[in-house]
C-alpha cells in the first residue's frame, strides 16, 4: 500500500487544485499527507480565488491512518491529546480558515476525516456514488474530533444520527441535512464543478474573501455585531473598485 501524497496545481482561472492521491487506500490520509495538505492550504498564492479539493480514483477520502497508540501502550491523557487530537483539530482549523472558498468534489467514500473535510468545505458537490459516514463508534471511539468539524454545518439531530447509526448516507440525504451543497448524477458532476469554477473566477479575490470571512464569523456573532461587521467589510471591499477610477 502506498504512502500517498498531495498533488497541487494552479489553474489559469484562479483555481488551486488539490488532489488527495492514495487511491489504493481509499485516499485515507497519513500523518504526512495531512501535514502536506494543511501546508498547501496555508501557503496559497495571492492570485488564487478558490480551491478545488478532490480524491484520486473512486473515493474522496476514506478517513485517516489511525494515530492511536498500540495496544498495551501506557500514555497519559495529555500525551494522547498531543498524538491523536491536536494534530487533526489543527488540520480542521487550517481547512476552515482558508481565506478563499473551498470546493470539495466528493465521489465514493467520505468517511471520518473525509466526511469532516466535506463539511468544512464551503461548497461540497457530491455525485451518486458518494457515501458519507462517521464510523468511529464501531471501534468504541467517540468521534468528537469529526463532530467538532461538522458542528457548524449540521443540526444536533443530524449529527447524532450519523454518529450513533454509523450508517452511510448518500448524496441526496447529505444535501437534505445541509452537509452537501449540491448533489448530482455522476455523469454531471464535472459540468457542475466547471460551472462553479466559471462563476467564482469572474469575481474579484476581494469579494470572494469577504464572503468567505463572513461565512466563518457569522455563526459566532450576535445580529448587532454582525450588522456593524457587514457594513464595514462590505464598504471596504466595494471601495476597492473606486480607489483608482479610470
Amino acid at each position: 500500500m502506498s504512502d500517498g501524497h498531495i498533488r497541487t496545481s494552479t489553474a489559469a482561472d484562479g483555481g488551486f487544485d488539490i488532489v488527495i492521491d492514495r487511491p489504493d487506500a481509499g485516499n485515507a490520509l497519513t500523518a504526512a499527507m495531512t501535514t502536506a495538505l494543511a501546508a498547501a492550504l496555508a501557503g496559497l498564492p495571492d492570485t488564487v480565488k478558490f480551491v478545488v479539493l478532490r480524491g484520486q480514483g473512486g473515493d474522496f477520502c476514506a478517513g485517516r491512518v489511525s494515530p492511536m497508540p498500540p495496544a498495551g501502550a501506557v500514555m497519559t491523557a495529555s500525551q494522547i491529546r498531543a498524538r491523536v487530537a491536536d494534530p487533526v483539530l489543527d488540520f480542521y482549523a487550517a481547512v476552515r480558515n482558508v481565506s478563499v472558498p473551498v470546493i470539495a468534489v466528493v465521489k465514493g467514500r467520505a468517511h471520518g476525516v473525509g466526511c469532516a473535510l466535506a463539511g468544512l468545505a464551503d461548497l461540497a458537490l457530491a455525485d451518486t456514488t458518494a457515501a458519507f459516514a462517521i464510523p468511529e463508534m464501531d471501534r468504541d471511539i467517540p468521534p468528537l474530533l469529526v463532530m467538532t468539524a461538522l458542528s457548524a454545518r449540521l443540526t444536533r439531530a443530524s449529527l447524532a444520527r450519523m454518529v450513533f447509526s454509523r450508517q452511510p448516507i448518500n448524496a441526496g440525504e447529505a444535501q437534505s441535512i445541509g452537509l452537501v451543497a449540491q448533489a448530482c448524477a455522476s455523469e454531471d458532476i464535472e459540468t457542475v464543478v466547471a460551472q462553479y469554477r466559471q462563476r467564482l473566477s469572474s469575481n474579484s479575490r476581494t469579494s470572494l474573501t469577504a464572503v468567505k470571512h463572513f461565512l466563518n464569523v457569522a455563526p459566532e456573532m450576535s445580529f448587532a455585531a454582525l450588522k456593524d461587521y457587514a457594513a464595514v467589510c462590505n464598504s471596504s471591499a466595494v471601495s476597492e473598485r473606486y480607489a483608482n477610477p479610470g
